[in-house]
């Protein structure tokens, strides 16, 4: 199988993107806890998720930050060990306002409690850290529904009276919306961080050593997406090379095959399928495959190009027959 290393994944890994600074926002995010029937909605506008994830010790994190205002928003979701209990927000919040004040170099400004619908609120101004100046403004918002505590946060450092409305309408988007409540677990882990893991094996050619972090990596974006369109192309892509590779040609198709049932326009898809069926010597599934691929071929990431199946090794069986040389002559051209 061919070993093409995308544009998008070296810069992924040596680039700003690696931190996300070029990821691109999203309109809406939704936040939700293994086995109930409910997500967390919040309106993103302007932001760029960083992170949402199952973490090992069992609690959903979710963190974004708009590159533009500094405004950085994160929710925590936590199962209660027993029923909830009532006050128990509100105790939350007086906790976070005493483990401010002692990281504070001075006092806190303009701490305030109130009530919005069953969400307790706490809000007030950070205005030094550690001797410098930061007038980092912070709400904090506190809910419990089915025994999951839900824990919000909105910061912004250099706070201007101008930015209240932003802060507002943040807050007032946060919503529960319906979900399919599911009991299978969940993979911890962030999705991201895994692909970039999983690259830098795959650039040094140890594939064996990619396919675990990039498998991971899927399965938790089959629960919830986080990478934009590309890195999850490159993913899909790259996994099935790595088990091409390694001879794990079932489970290469699989991959290849979710791939395309979410994604039926990418066209290296279709490529590396007809990779796994010309290895096995499959004559019409092969054309077929390499049809589809020939078709959408205006559809590549930015800086790829499509490949010519004429001098990959995956095809090294089928290129014995004349058939199938006439066949990708067809397509591609005659030989220079």
């Amino acid at each position: 199988m061919r070993t093409r290393l995308f544009v998008i994944l070296l810069s992924l890994l040596f680039s700003g993107t690696a931190n996300g600074q070029d990821a691109p926002a999203v309109a809406r995010s939704e936040v939700w806890f293994p086995g109930k029937a409910w997500a967390l909605e919040l309106d993103g506008a302007g932001f760029t998720t960083r992170s949402n994830e199952m973490q090992a010790d069992g609690r959903r994190y979710f963190l974004a930050e708009n590159t533009k205002t500094r405004a950085v928003v994160s929710v925590f979701m936590e199962a209660a060990k027993g029923p909830a209990q009532p006050g128990e927000c509100k105790r939350s919040l007086e906790e976070k306002v005493k483990r401010n004040s002692s990281l504070a170099s001075g006092s806190l400004k303009g701490v305030a409690y109130r009530e919005s619908g069953e969400m307790q609120i706490l809000e007030f101004t950070l205005p030094e850290l550690d001797g410098s100046p930061t007038n980092q403004k912070n709400i904090f918002g506190c809910l419990i529904k089915d025994d999951v505590f839900i824990d919000i946060h909105i910061s912004k450092i250099f706070f201007k009276a101008a930015d209240q409305p932003m802060f507002d309408a943040l807050l007032e988007s946060f919503h529960f919306v319906p979900r399919e409540a599911s009991s299978a677990p969940v993979p911890a882990g962030n999705s991201l961080k895994l692909f970039q893991e999983g690259s830098r094996y795959f650039i040094a050619h140890q594939y064996r050593e990619a396919i675990p972090l990039y498998q991971k990596a899927l399965e938790i974006e089959k629960n919830t997406p986080t990478l934009d369109k590309n890195l999850w192309r490159a993913l899909i892509d790259n996994l099935s090379i790595a088990y091409g590779i390694t001879h794990d040609l079932t489970s290469a198709r699989e991959a290849l095959t979710y791939g395309v049932s979410k994604d039926p326009d990418y066209p290296l898809f279709y490529y590396n399928l007809a990779c796994v069926t010309a290895e096995k010597g499959d004559l019409p599934d092969t054309e077929n495959y390499m049809k589809l691929a020939f078709e959408r071929r205006d559809n590549m990431i930015p800086g790829e190009t499509f490949p010519d199946a004429r001098v990959d090794d995956s095809f090294q069986k089928l290129l014995l027959q004349k058939e199938f040389r006439q066949f990708l002559n067809s397509l591609y051209g005659p030989q220079q």
